[in-house]
């Protein structure tokens, strides 16, 4: 039986633009990552490899954006073309969770893109209607039942910014244990001590991970994100 093999990978920016030394660093890192699928959070199209082909989450996620209208919360670039794009309009989830499938040479793939809410997302900038991390698990229910209504014949990743550590460091354990119950349906390659860890940003599948590796946010020159990211090595068995 052969197994063939794809790569997702996934990071925040922290809101680079192409056109700055740091942007141009990321662009440059993420080409070379030579990713099949990309997910990048707080992100910029512009900062994407070229071409292919390339769905966002849109535009609104509760903050006043017209300063920066290149601005996404969530993307997804691929290799391959994508269908069934679908995202959340409104909820915790808008503008930050979308998910599409691609036809890949291995078969249709499902990306579940997210960037789940910080703790306090909305608390005290944005709308100022949140208590503490009240945004995120309105976010973990929105992709549960999302993810509730995914073909389980075809293969799903999920990939993006979970804004938790994994295992659990000061997040309270409810706010834990509701993202593990939500991503139990999946197996979660980045939790536990990784290079660069533990990572917030995350990727989990019902594919096998052969392989993973971890970028730092910083380089030679300088930061380049607060986040680390990483790469999974998946196959699928034909």
């Amino acid at each position: 039986m052969e197994k063939t093999r794809l790569t997702v990978a996934t990071w925040n920016t922290m809101w680079a633009t192409a056109s700055s030394s740091r942007g141009e660093r990321i662009r440059r890192l993420l080409s070379e990552v030579d990713a099949d699928l990309l997910v990048v959070t707080e992100g910029q199209r512009d900062l994407l490899p070229d071409g292919r082909h390339v769905v966002d989450a849109g535009t609104d996620w509760g903050y006043d954006t017209s300063a920066h209208p290149l601005r996404r919360k969530t993307l997804l670039w691929s290799r391959w073309p994508l269908s069934d794009p679908t995202t959340l309009s409104t909820g915790a989830g808008a503008g930050r969770v979308l998910t599409a499938v691609a036809d890949s040479p291995l078969g249709p793939v499902r990306v579940l893109a997210v960037c789940i809410p910080w703790a306090s997302a909305h608390v005290t900038t944005g709308r100022r209607d949140a208590t503490n991390w009240s945004e995120h698990l309105e976010c973990c229910d929105q992709i549960e039942k999302l993810a509730a209504r995914f073909d389980p014949q075809i293969p799903t990743i999920v990939a993006g910014d979970f804004n938790q550590r994994i295992p659990r460091r000061r997040q309270p354990i409810r706010v834990f244990e509701r993202l593990l119950d939500v991503m139990d349906r999946w197996t979660l390659y980045t939790g536990g001590e990784v290079e660069h860890g533990p990572l917030i940003d995350h990727i989990a599948s019902d594919l096998p991970c052969t392989g993973l590796r971890t970028w730092a946010g910083t380089d030679e020159t300088g930061k380049l994100s607060d986040h680390a990211g990483v790469v999974c090595t998946l196959y699928v068995a034909e």
